[in-house]
């Protein structure tokens, strides 16, 4: 199994942080849709601005996490060739 790299680390820290305050902020769009359903427009188009920039920062983090997965597997496919290679040495 390949181990994290200090910025894969990182990566992986940041992505699991950002995730938890942005389903915060899902529900906290989701309790103000409920208590504002006839409010006026203005109210409307900022909550809807919301969901629109927290679906955007989800899609972020979701290639975040996809990138780092492809990079892991790909270093656990190079590293036993290297391990075949130094032993034979």
């Amino acid at each position: 199994m390949a181990f994290l790299n200090a910025s894969e680390t990182a990566l992986a820290n940041l992505i699991h942080d950002l995730r938890q305050p942005l389903g915060n902020i899902e529900t906290s769009m989701w309790c103000l849709s409920s208590l504002t359903a006839a409010a006026d427009a203005r109210v409307r188009d900022q909550l809807a601005l919301i969901e629109r920039q927290v679906e955007a920062a989800e899609r972020m983090l979701a290639a975040a996490a996809a990138e780092l997965s492809r990079s892991r597997i790909q270093r656990a496919e190079v590293a036993p060739s290297r391990e075949v290679t130094n032993a034979a040495s």
